[in-house]
């Protein structure tokens, strides 16, 4: 993503929006409104210089026009009163559009509500007045109706890139033509859903429809019905993809396999929607494709399965791969005990920095826990390091040997048991080390944090540690938890959060009272 200017309309001088994905709890009542009154007023100086009101021609020089940025604003419950009416004052009288609101009755008496924005429609009539003004634009990104497409595309010689929530915005069957036309930068696309039934010959059809070989980044982060034509169409960029996301159903996985003409991918993310489909038991020939396909690419450097039944098995070929060089890898929903294999094989791939494992350690023996540490230890390169469920099972002694050999660590994720405080002076000699979870039974003790903190570096300038899982017999008092806080803030800026287990049969409310 560009960094953001305000109104998330992207250019070089810029800030994170903060109402977009919601406003910070964090932050006071007062310094909230304040904040949504101030992104108002940008909002409001980006639309007004498209209607020539305002002394510079601020929409000239947008690159990202991030719609759904604008509907996070317009519904905050904070944009209300005051900022409501000076946002809809003037020449922005003619964006302020209600839904028909229902009446209420009082009695036999109809009581009329307070007018709804009608957000959708607002959204829609900005875009156009201020496509026709921003030459520069580079990205689209939000709810965008059918209609809306056709008419902004041929105004935007310099897109790149599509960032859609609905695929209904697709709805129109010559905007691939017109984007091929028009828009001769375009790249990038993204689609968050795309609800209803018969979509995959529609998805197959635009991307077939735009210039061959020019889709660079493909991106669909929900249900979007993709099968077997999206996958074939998408041998149509199979020379030019760098990144391939999809989320799909498990009855359209052995699909994937027609995914092979894609060997270009540098970045691919799959995830299994309903987690159900075990390709290597249930469709044998179509994993043996995949499989193939995945082997052939040899740029392949950022792997990742999400909710596949049987991720390991797909996982080991590739690690194993002498053409494929991993920078990050991800898996998840897999046995460790059944999977020595696998984390045997990740000592074939030593450039990796970034390693998420996620899996169910339950029946694990000693040669499982020795083999995924051994192999892990070998990763000298990882800056990134998470262990969720599969090391459950890991002591001290593991978590000690990791850190004694993994020395550019910068994050780790770790489980385990009976985690007490002589983890601490292996893991003080991390000198990146930025976040460290410990979601495990521990019985960690105020004086061995300290002694922590004590050994930190600048280079680890707020770091923070995130404690769960806490045994109850050996928590720390909250007059610890807060001198512990006080002198980690103190050395380094950093924070603590400091979680005691909680029996999962008891409500926390029970356990409150029994105290």
């Amino acid at each position: 993503m560009y960094p953001t200017l305000s109104c998330s309309l992207h250019s070089s001088n810029c800030h994170i929006s903060p109402v977009k994905g919601g406003p910070n709890e964090t932050i006071a009542l007062s310094q909230q409104e304040l904040i949504v009154q101030k992104w108002s007023i940008l909002w409001r100086s980006i639309i007004a210089s498209s209607l020539e009101q305002t002394l510079f021609p601020y929409c000239k020089y947008i690159r990202v026009l991030d719609l759904q940025d604008l509907r996070y604003l317009l519904e905050d419950a904070k944009f209300r009163g005051n900022i409501s009416r000076n946002f809809f004052s003037g020449k922005l009288s003619r964006f302020y559009i209600v839904l028909d609101p229902p009446a209420s009755k009082v009695g036999s008496k109809p009581v009329p509500r307070a007018a709804r924005l009608n957000v959708t429609s607002i959204t829609d009539a900005v875009g156009e007045v201020v496509t026709p003004h921003t030459h520069m634009l580079e990205q689209i990104s939000g709810d965008v109706l059918p209609t809306a497409l056709p008419r902004w595309i041929t105004r935007l010689p310099r897109l790149r890139s599509l960032d859609l929530w609905d695929g209904r915005s697709l709805a129109e069957e010559n905007l691939q033509e017109l984007i091929a036309k028009h828009c001769p930068n375009f790249d990038t696309f993204s689609l968050y859903m795309w609800p209803g039934e018969g979509q995959d010959h529609r998805f197959s059809t635009f991307i077939s429809g735009l210039r061959p070989q020019s889709l660079h980044y493909f991106e669909v982060f929900s249900d979007a019905h993709i099968g077997a034509e999206t996958c074939l169409a998408l041998n149509d960029h199979g020379q030019s993809l760098k990144s391939i996301k999809l989320s799909l159903r498990s009855e359209a996985l052995p699909q994937l396999a027609l995914l092979k003409g894609c060997t270009a991918v540098e970045t691919l993310h799959l995830e299994d929607m309903d987690g159900t489909a075990d390709l290597h038991k249930i469709h044998n020939d179509a994993f043996l494709e995949v499989v193939d396909w995945l082997k052939n690419c040899s740029n392949l450097q950022d792997f990742s399965l999400k909710n596949f039944v049987g991720a390991a098995d797909i996982g080991t070929p590739i690690l194993v791969e002498h053409s494929i060089r991993l920078r990050q890898l991800c898996l998840d929903s897999y046995m460790v005990k059944d999977n020595q294999t696998f984390h045997a094989a990740l000592i074939q791939q030593p450039l990796l920095e970034v390693l998420s494992l996620k899996g169910e350690a339950d029946g694990v023996g000693f040669d499982d826990n020795e083999i995924l540490l051994q192999s892990v230890g070998q990763l000298k390169e990882l800056r990134v390091l998470e262990l969720r469920g599969v090391s459950d099972y890991f002591s001290n002694e593991h978590i000690i040997g990791l850190a004694e050999q993994l020395k550019k660590l910068e994050d780790l994720y770790i489980s385990g048991y009976g985690i007490t405080d002589i983890v601490w002076d292996p893991l003080a000699e991390l000198k990146n080390l930025r976040n460290i979870v410990i979601n495990a039974w521990t019985a960690f003790t105020m004086d061995g944090l300290l002694e922590f903190i004590e050994k930190l570096r600048p280079s680890n300038q707020g770091i923070v540690i995130s404690i769960y899982n806490a045994d109850p017999d050996s928590l720390l008092s909250e007059e610890q938890q807060a001198l512990v806080r006080e002198v980690l803030a103190t050395k380094v800026g950093g924070r603590l959060e400091y979680t005691p287990w909680r029996d999962p049969e008891v409500s926390e409310f029970e356990g409150e009272s029994d105290e």
